[in-house]
């Protein structure tokens, strides 16, 4: 009677174990499940990729995630090693740089990203003075010509300055900041708001060492 019964335990005890061991079972896979908020975690869990583009990962529970496309994947690298700056650009455009010196002493570096579509035009005018010290009195004194309704203060790569609507012949926008003790421009022509959305994206890959 007495082992009949000590079975009887035995048999609810291992019943109560795998229950429980169930439970703690599903309800991880539950939180493990809530825990994924993005296209990396539920691909690293192992949940199926649809092969699309961009490509999907779904969840048991019925949730979808996209993998997000950066911008400027694909764009090509570019090193201006006279002043320590990486950048990126559209594989569409080109660069070149020119360097104003005296006798090897460089006074000013420009370079320029741009296309050749006459029905679409694009330069961005980067221009980086050497060969002066500057202020922020000298920051300040190009807002002079520029649409005062349109200056907004803004960063490259941590530099601070701003950037505004230039006016007249050479109309275009300038986004100017005080690195140091030098200028750094950066100019959009034409004006248009397609080509400045495109500035930003590039000057978001500035990368000062």
């Amino acid at each position: 009677m007495m082992m009949r019964r000590n079975r009887q335990l035995i048999a609810v005890f291992l019943a109560m174990l795998v229950v429980g061991v169930l439970i703690w079972y599903f309800k991880g896979k539950s939180n493990n499940l809530q825990a994924i908020n993005s296209f990396e975690e539920c691909a690293a869990a192992g949940y199926p990729v649809i092969e699309s583009y961009p490509e999907r990962c779904n969840t048991p529970d019925g949730r979808s995630f996209t993998r997000q496309i950066s911008q400027t994947e694909g764009w090509q690298e570019q090193t201006i090693d006279e002043i320590g700056l990486t950048l990126k650009y559209p594989q569409n455009l080109t660069f070149r740089k020119e360097i104003a010196d005296d006798n090897g002493r460089i006074r000013t570096l420009g370079f320029y990203i741009e296309n050749k579509d006459d029905s679409n035009p694009y330069m961005l005018y980067g221009l980086y003075q050497m060969d002066k010290n500057a202020t922020l009195a000298d920051l300040d004194k190009n807002k002079i010509g520029m649409d005062t309704s349109s200056i907004k203060d803004t960063s490259i790569d941590g530099y601070n300055g701003f950037y505004g609507l230039v006016l007249g012949e050479k109309t275009r926008y300038m986004a100017i900041v005080l690195k140091g003790d030098k200028l750094f421009s950066v100019s959009t022509i034409p004006p248009t708001q397609e080509n400045k959305d495109l500035t930003d994206q590039i000057l978001a890959t500035f990368d000062f060492q």
